[in-house]
C-alpha cells in the first residue's frame, strides 16, 4: 500500500464511527453526518439584527405583500437549500405546493438546480439565487447581487425578498441549533 493509500484509509477510519457489538458483524458503518451551520455566539446577534432591521418590511408584507406567495416560498426554499434545515425543508415544501409550486421545481431548488428553471422565469431564478447568496454569506449581501435583484424586481419587492431571506436564515439556523442540541442530548443519554 502506498503512503497516499494509507492516508486515505486513516481518513476514512477517522470519519467512520466504530461498529458496536450489538450492531452485528454484517452491519455497515454509518456515514459521517454533514455538519450544518447553527447559531453561534459569532453569528447570533448579526443574524437577529438583520431580521430586526427587516421587520418593518416583513410586517408590511403580512398586510400587503409585494411578492407572490409562490415566489416567497421559492425564496425560502432557496435559503433552505443552503442551510439544510429539515424543519424548514418540510414546512416550506408543503407551503410551496399549497401555493401551486410543482414538486419537481421544489426538488430543483433544493438540489441547487435552479439554472434549469431559468428559461421559464429568469426573474424568479434571480430571486432564488439571491436568497442562496444571502444564506451562504450569512446576510453579507454583495452590492452586485442586490443590484441584479433590483433590476428584476424594483426597490420595494427586492427589500421584501431580502427580508424573507433574512427571516428564513434565522429560522433555519435556529432549527439546526435545536437539532445539534438534540443530537448531543441523545449521545449523552445513550452513554449512560
Amino acid at each position: 500500500m502506498t503512503n497516499l493509500g494509507a492516508k486515505r484509509e486513516v481518513a476514512t477510519m477517522a470519519t467512520t464511527p466504530p461498529r458496536r457489538p450489538e450492531d452485528g458483524a454484517n452491519a455497515r458503518p454509518k456515514p459521517p453526518r454533514k455538519v450544518k451551520r447553527t447559531l453561534t455566539a459569532g453569528n447570533f446577534f448579526k443574524t437577529v439584527a438583520n431580521v430586526v432591521a427587516s421587520s418593518p418590511v416583513l410586517l408590511a408584507a403580512l398586510v400587503r405583500p409585494k411578492t407572490s406567495a409562490a415566489l416567497r416560498e421559492k425564496v425560502m426554499l432557496g435559503v433552505t437549500s443552503v442551510t439544510d434545515c429539515r424543519y424548514c425543508q418540510w414546512g416550506h415544501t408543503h407551503w410551496a405546493m399549497a401555493h401551486g409550486v410543482p414538486l419537481e421545481e421544489i426538488n430543483q431548488i433544493l438540489g441547487h438546480q435552479v439554472e434549469s428553471l431559468h428559461a421559464d422565469d429568469p426573474a424568479q431564478v434571480a430571486a432564488i439565487l439571491f436568497a442562496q447568496h444571502c444564506a451562504e454569506n450569512l446576510d453579507a449581501v454583495d452590492p452586485e447581487a442586490m443590484a441584479n435583484l433590483r433590476a428584476h424586481f424594483g426597490e420595494a419587492q427586492s427589500a421584501e425578498i431580502l427580508a424573507y431571506a433574512r427571516a428564513i436564515t434565522l429560522g433555519s439556523l435556529a432549527g439546526n441549533t435545536v437539532d445539534a442540541f438534540l443530537d448531543r442530548f441523545r449521545i449523552a443519554v445513550g452513554r449512560k
